[in-house]
This record gives structure tokens, C-alpha cells and sequence, in this order.
């Protein structure tokens, strides 16, 4: 078995242990066990026509599940997901499912079976019984993606945000095409989570073959910008004869192992270790709680009426302290979130300016060079300022996220240490009061995950039709000219009025949704510290009217279930410290 999903293995059993422990939080606990069994690690295959992605993805699966050789459909997403058994269903534009049977499947999600989509298939999933796919992958196929733009269809850009790593697959010939070159220069902010895969080695000679790789990692690092850049070789038809001819010689010349181990490397490391140690750390949490609430149970219980009636109060009047604390956390976090927007807005308004001012000047300077060749003016400067504007947002963009995570992650950090603060407070003045000893809350602050604030630069028509009226042609040249130069300027100040009024409204947007996601998730973790304790202190008053039998009866419940939480405690700090020594 895997090592990841040994330890998922491992912490799925004792999170069920623990759902037969009566007094902890139960939703809670199922809650945990559902996030970490249904947890998905996203892998989107991308690549053109031609370059052997639906191969590729059969040599992963060990099978040859995907129709080849055959036009893919641009529009239609196929999703491969572990199931004990063979279901194909597919998911209509208008709702509808059906299922399908396997020989149908090229029916639906290629260009022959369907052309043109003309069936209106929203998207294809795929539950199939492989190895491959048992750890939680999901293999998220997105075909041609080398005419994303001709097809005006943003099906690989809405994937790019939700992915947990992208695997672009580009072959040693032909060399890139212009569709790949632009879809790459636009989706650079996601290189570190791209993965580079030169396909079909076998097709030249060994001695080819580094010349073919060093030639492909040029072009792609001049694409993407960047001065570091990793391709991995291989031969996915190679890989697939040698999985299912079960000859271990062709699949080690395929070097599709190496690729494999280096992608669950990759998974495992950036997502599943955060996963498995947020699960556990909220089973810890759930632990702490219950062994809070059931301390305070044992020693009310031991106390006369009227001792508790005095700790109880004195309780709830140190508590609204605390309250206050909790109110003021959220205030800060507010002002916080709220400086933040006004941040980026006046950055804007900076970016704005300043890229006004110089596209205006480019855009007059271009225009005059271009305007003393014989070529199509409207269009040619048509496709230059849509050129510049992309290049000019999607660098401006990628700056300020980078800005902006960070900040964020600061803004959480402190908000988390002020909600473990209140938290430990909380525990120790209940420990104080009712005097026990208790481990110190020791809370730590999950990791946040980058958000991500997804801009697609949207390509519409200028709306230069001024140029394209019968009028125009009637015009002298001269004068024909100039107002297509005017036009352009207007339109130069309505994009990028536009396009900034997108990502205004685009950040916006995501720091709202961040803010309500911080609240719900640390403030909970008070609410639900408070009711415990609370309904401890219900349940010692209730006791009061008892039987002095019963009473000792249920003391001696409550020392059995602390001793069981402690045996439990220690088992996943045990588990916790095998995360930590084998998956970093």
C-alpha cells in the first residue's frame, strides 16, 4: 500500500474510533472523516491535438480506457475517477445525466462522434477501478487546449484555479503551436503548478533525443518567462504496451515511472501532508474540547450546590470577557480585510494611470508605423492592442496576488493567534475556577490555502464598427485613418477601464468570501469550547438532584472516558509524528 494512503488508512480508523467515544462532537468528527475520504488531488492534463495526451492518461490508468487517434472535442471535459467498478455518466449542458456504456464513450467526447458538440455535453465522468486512481486522483482531461481561443471556450481556464497540479504535454515534433505558445503566456501565474511532459521519445534517436528536450525547454521557458524549467521525457506508448504486456523493460524505457513518483511526490507533499494534518489537528481539537468538558463535569460534580452555583457565575462573568476579546477580534480582522481593498484599489488606480498614459503612446507610435504598409491597419492594430493589454493586466495581476496572498496570510496568522489566545485563556480560567490541571490549548493555524483570484482576459470585440460602416469607404484615406486612430484611442481608455473594473470587482469578491471563511471557521472553534463547557456544567447541576449513588456512579464514567481520551490523544500524536518524519 502507498505510504499517503497508509497514513489516510491509518487516520480514517481512528477518526472512527473516536465516533464511538459518546462525548465528542459527532457531526465534527464525521465531518473530518468525510473531508479526508472524499479528498481529491485534481490532475488537469492539457495539451494539443496530436501530442499524446489521451495516451498518456491510458499509461497512468494502466488501461486503455481513452478512444486515440482520434479529433478531440474542445468543449467537453472528461473526469476519471476511482470506482470499484466500470460507470460512464455523462452530464448534459442542460442538466440531464445519462449513463453510458463503454463502447459509447467516443460518442460523446470526440469530434467524430460528436461534432461540434452538437449532443451539448456539459462534461464526461469516468468511475473506473484503477491502482492508479485509489489514493484520490482524479485525472481531469481538458482536449484542445491549442485552440482555446479560436473556440472562444474557457473550459481549461475555469479548471486552472481548482487543480492541484497541471501535466501540459508536448511531444519532441512538431515543435510548439501558436495556439499553445499564447495559452501558456496566459496562464504563467500557474507554472508552479505546471508540469512539463516531452512525449513520444521513442520517435527519435537516443542521440536525438537531448537536443529535441533542450530545444522544447527553450521555447517553453521564453514562453512562460521564467529561467527555470523542468521537462520530464518519456513515452507514454512505450508505458502503456509495458502495463498491460506486463514487460518491466519497456516500461522503465519508457521513464514514465520516474514522472509518476515525482507527481505523487509532489501531491502527497503539497496537499495530502496539510490534509492529514488538518484532519488530525481538528481531532486533536476535539479531543482537547471533550477532555475540557469532562474534567469540568467531574470536579462540579464532586462539589456541594452552592460551591457550584458561586463557580458557575464566576464562569460566565469572567466569560463575558472574553466575549468582548471575540467581538474585537472580528473588528480588527474587518479593519484589516477592509485597509487590505484599499490597498489594491489604489494600487489600481496607479496601474490605471500609468497604463493609460502608455498605451496611448505605443498605440499612436504603432499605429504610425503600421499605417505606411500596405497591410489591413484596422485589423492589424486590432490584434496589437489586444497583445498589449493582455500582457500589460496579466503581468500587473501576477504581481499584486503575489502581494496579496502574502498580506493574507499575515491577516490569518493573526487572526489565528488571537483566536488560540482567547481559546487558551478560555481553558485555563475553566481549569482555574474548577480547579484540574489542564494541557495548555496549544492551537496551531491551519494552513491557508492560496486563494485564487482567477481574471481571464476576456476577448471581445473592440466595437470599432465605426470603421466597418459603408460611410467609411467613402472617406479619403487620410481622413479614414485618423478616425480609426481616434477610435482606437477611445477604445484604449474603455478596455482598460473595463478590464480594471473586473479585477476592482474580482478581488473584492474573493476577500469577502476569505472574511466569511475565517469567521465561520474560528469562531466556531470558540462556540464550540463555550457549549461544551456549558452543557458540563447543565449536566453537574442536573446530577445535583441524584442519588448520592448515582452520583458516584457517573464519576466513575466520567474518569473511564478520560482515560479513554488520553489513550486516544496519544495514538494520533504518535500518528502525527510519523506525518511529520515521512511526508515533507
Amino acid at each position: 500500500m502507498p505510504l499517503y494512503q497508509q497514513l489516510q488508512h491509518e487516520l480514517a480508523r481512528q477518526l472512527e474510533i473516536l465516533q464511538r467515544c459518546p462525548d465528542l462532537n459527532q457531526s465534527y468528527l464525521s465531518s473530518l472523516l468525510t473531508k479526508l475520504q472524499q479528498n481529491r488531488f485534481n490532475l488537469v492534463m492539457l495539451g494539443a491535438f496530436k501530442r499524446g495526451k489521451s495516451t498518456l492518461i491510458n499509461a497512468l490508468l494502466g488501461e486503455p480506457l481513452l478512444p486515440t487517434a482520434v479529433v478531440p472535442l474542445t468543449s467537453v471535459v472528461t473526469i476519471i475517477e476511482y470506482g470499484e467498478q466500470l460507470k460512464i455518466e455523462v452530464l448534459f449542458q442542460n442538466g440531464q445525466r445519462q449513463e453510458i456504456g463503454r463502447e459509447q464513450l467516443a460518442d460523446y467526447i470526440t469530434e467524430r462522434g460528436n461534432p461540434r458538440n452538437q449532443k451539448g455535453v456539459w462534461e464526461v465522468v469516468i468511475a473506473y477501478p484503477s491502482d492508479y486512481l485509489k489514493d484520490g486522483v482524479r485525472i481531469i482531461d481538458t482536449p484542445g487546449v491549442g485552440s482555446v481561443y479560436s473556440h472562444n471556450t474557457e473550459v481549461a481556464y475555469n479548471y486552472l484555479p481548482h487543480v492541484d497540479a497541471a501535466i501540459f504535454v508536448v511531444t519532441v515534433d512538431p515543435p510548439l503551436s501558436a495556439g499553445e505558445d499564447e495559452f501558456l503566456r496566459d496562464i504563467r501565474e500557474y507554472v508552479n503548478k505546471l508540469f512539463f511532459v516531452l512525449n513520444k521519445i521513442d520517435y527519435v534517436a537516443e542521440a536525438e533525443r537531448q537536443e529535441a528536450l533542450d530545444f522544447t525547454k527553450k521555447v517553453l521557458m521564453d514562453s512562460l518567462a521564467t529561467n527555470s524549467l523542468q521537462i520530464f521525457p518519456l513515452s507514454a506508448k512505450l508505458a502503456l504496451d509495458g502495463k498491460e504486456q506486463q514487460r518491466p523493460e519497456l516500461l522503465a524505457g519508457s521513464q514514465l515511472p520516474q514522472f509518476e513518483q515525482h507527481l505523487r511526490d509532489f501531491l502527497y507533499a503539497e496537499k495530502g501532508r496539510v490534509l492529514l494534518l488538518s484532519c488530525l489537528h481538528g481531532a486533536l481539537k476535539a479531543l482537547t474540547d471533550s477532555t475540557l468538558a469532562l474534567k469540568v463535569e467531574r470536579q462540579a460534580g464532586s462539589l456541594s450546590l452552592q460551591e457550584l452555583e458561586t463557580k458557575i457565575r464566576q464562569f460566565n462573568s469572567e466569560l463575558q470577557g472574553l466575549v468582548k476579546e471575540r467581538e474585537m477580534s472580528l473588528l480588527l480582522l474587518d479593519g484589516r480585510l477592509k485597509g487590505l481593498l484599499a490597498e489594491i484599489n489604489a494600487d489600481l488606480a496607479g496601474f490605471k494611470k500609468d497604463t493609460l498614459a502608455r498605451l496611448h503612446h505605443d498605440v499612436q507610435i504603432t499605429f504610425q508605423a503600421k499605417a505606411q504598409a500596405a497591410g489591413d491597419l484596422r485589423h492589424e492594430m486590432e490584434q496589437y492592442l489586444f497583445g498589449a493589454l493582455r500582457d500589460v493586466f496579466t503581468l500587473w495581476r501576477r504581481q499584486e496576488i503575489e502581494k496579496v496572498v502574502q498580506k493574507l496570510a499575515d491577516i490569518h496568522q493573526e487572526f489565528a493567534d488571537r483566536i488560540n489566545a482567547i481559546l487558551e485563556r478560555l481553558t485555563q480560567l475553566t481549569a482555574r475556577i474548577f480547579d484540574f490541571s489542564l494541557r495548555g490549548f496549544g492551537g496551531e493555524a491551519e494552513m491557508m490555502q492560496k486563494s485564487q483570484f482567477w481574471f481571464k482576459f476576456k476577448e471581445d470585440p473592440v466595437g470599432l464598427e465605426i470603421i466597418q460602416m459603408t460611410i467609411t469607404n467613402l472617406l479619403p484615406r487620410a481622413l479614414t485613418k485618423g478616425l480609426l486612430l481616434k477610435k482606437l484611442l477611445e477604445n484604449v481608455d474603455e478596455l482598460v477601464d473595463k478590464h480594471c473594473g473586473r479585477l476592482r470587482y474580482d478581488f473584492q469578491t474573493r476577500l469577502t468570501e476569505l472574511a466569511r471563511d475565517f469567521r465561520q471557521n474560528w469562531l466556531a472553534k470558540i462556540d464550540d469550547t463555550t457549549a461544551g463547557i456549558q452543557q458540563a456544567l447543565e449536566r453537574a447541576l442536573a446530577q445535583k438532584q441524584s442519588s448520592s449513588q448515582a452520583v458516584s456512579q457517573r464519576l466513575g464514567e466520567l474518569d473511564q472516558r478520560l482515560a479513554e481520551i488520553i489513550r486516544a490523544e496519544s495514538a494520533l500524536l504518535s500518528l502525527r509524528e510519523k506525518i511529520h518524519a515521512t511526508l515533507h
